[in-house]
């Protein structure tokens, strides 16, 4: 299936309203810095735009990308990016060993091979996070928004209009997808083990992969989170999972309508972040009710945009829990308790599930994500324009001492640009007394 993430993108330029330079990674969803690649070239005079870099569909992980000098490393890295070739390469990588001169640069593996600037813009999706807190610590500038939103919106848009969607033969109760249990999620093997112990297996349309994306087996699997320790042999009673990735941009009518509930098992379960995505998006597009199982106060998040939840109709304290096998647990007992709700209780559910269906549909909800979207980056945009071009003035000496100033900086255009950068600092340094350095 191809998917036009690109559009999104631009989208989040229009709503910048000032020129950016946009990072994304390629293909859509790796983590990879070296998939980390300039969205569109621009003209060499507007490099100094501010730099927005799109970690906005995975996870953030500061630790993965903490520096070291690695000059091997290094090297892939500006040559993948284009910024030296064979010849100039040891002369960039020079620059780099003046780094302690940047007092201002941090440099990190997702900063260290796009322009030097004293503040890059950092656009996630997660909240209540340990990891922004350590880039915005870092010479990041963090931007919150929910793009799963915007992209569930696209993904699932004929499921507003979808006749098929009628749910009048369900089968089971619940619907749980569990694609994949790689190291990072592997708090789904507890959860299936929780399930089968408890008989619920049997009352789900459910699915696992038997072989990970790592080509590991559940026969050989050996859990690397204590906390996790289950007998994977046991959960091969679970049908097998086949779907590629692409699957989650699609949802199944045939599944949907066999079932009354699904049980979400989203990215992120830890207490260090909520990081909602187009897993818990995809039953509420449906008109399907939902348990979620994700980081502690994930529901309250939902809420926040304007979704009720089940609340006064079944126990969801589990979303407070904050210790992840005990917060597992919960979401095993709640499903017992559904189980045994009167036909009362499932007319209250499935008007909650209508209600939902239509709010995510609505102009107010995708107004919302982008008015937040635009004030966020309004705001971390003129913070980079007004703190900006220290690091870039010692950038420029340091390469025009080690001559390696490109044909670029010759140009007309990027002469006067950097005119306005000296005027745009001498402003700031008759408000702001400290020390500037000048050419």
């Amino acid at each position: 299936m191809n998917i036009p993430l690109d559009n999104l993108y631009h989208w989040v330029e229009s709503l910048a309203q000032h020129p950016v330079i946009l990072y994304v990674f390629r293909p859509h969803g790796s983590k990879d810095i070296f998939d980390l690649v300039q969205f569109e070239c621009r003209p060499s005079d507007d490099l100094l735009s501010p730099i927005v870099i799109c970690h906005d569909q995975e996870p953030l992980d500061f630790k993965v990308h903490e520096f070291a000098m690695d000059p091997d490393r290094l090297k892939r890295l500006l040559l993948k990016r284009g910024l030296a070739d064979d010849k100039s390469l040891d002369l960039e990588l020079k620059f780099y060993s003046h780094l302690a001169d940047f007092p201002k640069f941090k440099p990190n593996w997702l900063n260290s091979a796009i322009p030097i600037h004293d503040w890059v813009i950092l656009l996630h999706s997660e909240q209540n996070s340990n990891d922004v807190e350590q880039f915005s610590l870092n010479g990041f500038c963090p931007v919150y928004y929910w793009c799963h939103a915007v992209i569930a919106r696209d993904w699932y848009r004929f499921a507003k209009h979808d006749l098929r969607l009628t749910r009048l033969c369900i089968q089971n109760t619940f619907l749980v997808y569990c694609r994949d249990w790689m190291p990072n999620r592997e708090y789904r093997l507890k959860f299936l083990d929780l399930l089968v112990s408890a008989g619920l297996e049997k009352d789900c349309i459910i699915s696992t992969r038997h072989t990970n994306n790592q080509g590991v087996h559940l026969n050989n699997y050996q859990v690397q989170d204590s906390r996790f320790a289950v007998d994977t042999q046991k959960l091969l009673c679970i049908p097998d999972n086949n779907s590629p990735s692409g699957a989650s941009a699609d949802y199944n009518v045939n599944d949907i309508n066999a079932t009354a509930i699904s049980v979400v098992l989203e990215t992120v379960v830890d207490g260090s972040k909520i990081h909602l995505t187009e897993k818990i998006l995809r039953p509420i597009a449906c008109g399907h009710p939902f348990i979620l199982v994700a980081g502690p106060g994930s529901l309250a998040y939902l809420r926040r945009y304007g979704f009720k939840t089940f609340e006064s109709i079944f126990d969801e304290s589990y979303d407070q829990e904050t210790d992840t096998v005990t917060r597992l647990e919960m979401v095993v007992n709640t499903m017992q308790q559904v189980q045994q709700l009167t036909a009362s209780d499932w007319k209250k559910i499935n008007e909650i599930a209508k209600f939902n269906k239509q709010h995510f549909f609505s102009e107010e909800f995708i107004n919302q994500v982008s008015n937040e979207l635009q004030e966020n980056l309004s705001s971390a945009i003129q913070f980079c324009l007004d703190n900006q071009f220290d690091t870039y003035w010692r950038w420029r000496k340091i390469r025009r001492r080690n001559k390696l100033l490109g044909p670029q900086s010759k140009s007309d255009i990027a002469k006067n640009r950097i005119r306005a950068i000296r005027k745009h600092r001498l402003r700031r340094s008759q408000n702001n007394p400290g020390p500037i350095i000048t050419k």
